[in-house]
């Protein structure tokens, strides 16, 4: 999986890549409180009795998650696709993504888009919503690296759950919703979520906007295929492209879903799963920058240092590695991640 972080002006841009040792069907973690928080040693430790096994996601079990979020939570979730949102196609056939059919798209995967933020707080239009800081999060650019669309689904339904929870009680003189807030509290106390750990949570949704693309590779995933079709679309933005090549820059639905959302947003902050070796990368990861680094590397560094002491590590698998693409990946012609953070202010790599 790799994380990619992004700021315009520039800040940053970071890499995380998790390992193909997860097991393919199952995964569970006791990730530790988070170190800012205030009282945290006294929150109830996540011991065996509070540990959740997961398990990889598939693309129906997606849909059906992510729909059930945007209706149970009409408050805080959006759901939409770039079929809907921006007239793109859909890559595929009737045979693919079937599930779709109902939607009333005749072939192929929609491309779903995931939005949350806190509109009682910042409702559309005002000038808080206008100037929300804003992350993007993307599962899967290879449909094949099954890990990351079902961490940000996890990690959405985990964020609504709580944030819906902190909200309550609506009205404290409506016993209703008082009896709900106490037993959503309860429930999440007996998973080992507390009180301190319910507050970071809720933060992280009033405090942003989260866009999200669980199957970015919508078509890849479903197939459990590497490419879209025949194209890798961590190859197909117009980034750091040899000449001969130019020609041949955002031809998946996936690189162009991601492109107009990216021209809708202003992210500062990103992250991209990729698979196969545990590790925290960012910029650069692009030949014509392998000997230099990012005019944000130092604040890349530190980011990624924190995600590493965050994440911590599974049974049997090693920290996190930390670095640019560059040195601890390998570098590549139209990738996502330089594209994302160095495009707008790198036009001489850029294809127009």
């Amino acid at each position: 999986m790799t994380m990619r972080t992004r700021l315009v002006p520039p800040l940053l841009s970071a890499a995380v890549a998790l390992g193909s040792q997860i097991p393919p069907n199952s995964a569970s973690s006791t990730s530790p409180p988070p170190m800012h928080i205030k009282n945290a040693a006294a929150e109830r430790s996540l011991d065996t009795e509070n540990t959740r096994t997961y398990h990889v996601l598939s693309s129906e079990e997606i849909f059906h998650v992510i729909t059930d979020l945007a209706d149970r939570y009409p408050q805080f979730a959006t759901l939409t696709d770039a079929q809907t949102r921006f007239g793109l196609p859909a890559a595929g056939s009737a045979a693919d993504c079937p599930y779709d059919r109902d939607t009333g798209l005749d072939a192929g995967c929609r491309n779903y888009i995931l939005t949350i933020e806190d509109k009682a707080v910042h409702p559309e239009g005002s000038a808080s919503a206008a100037t929300l800081p804003e992350v993007f999060l993307s599962g899967c650019l290879h449909g094949n690296e099954r890990v990351g669309p079902s961490s940000v689904t996890e990690a959405a339904s985990l964020l609504l759950e709580v944030a819906a929870c902190v909200a309550l009680p609506a009205d404290p003189a409506d016993s209703i919703s008082v009896n709900d807030a106490i037993a959503c509290r309860r429930d999440l106390d007996e998973r080992g979520i507390g009180e301190a750990h319910r507050r970071w949570l809720a933060r992280l949704v009033s405090t942003r906007r989260i866009v999200i693309m669980p199957t970015a590779n919508a078509l890849g995933y479903y197939q459990n295929k590497r490419e879209e079709g025949r194209i890798d679309p961590n190859r197909d933005f117009p980034f750091d492209i040899v000449k001969e090549d130019s020609d041949k820059c955002m031809q998946t639905i996936a690189g162009r879903s991601i492109n107009e959302v990216f021209l809708e947003h202003m992210f500062q902050l990103s992250i991209t799963f990729h698979a196969g070796m545990e590790a925290v990368t960012y910029e650069w990861g692009a030949p014509t920058y392998l000997n230099y680094m990012s005019p944000d590397d130092e604040g890349q560094s530190q980011i990624a240092q924190g995600y590493k002491r965050f994440a911590g590590k599974f049974d049997g698998t090693p920290d996190y590695k930390v670095g640019t693409m560059n040195d601890v990946v390998y570098y590549v012609r139209g990738g996502m991640e330089d594209w994302a953070y160095g495009g707008a202010w790198g036009p001489h790599r850029v294809v127009p």
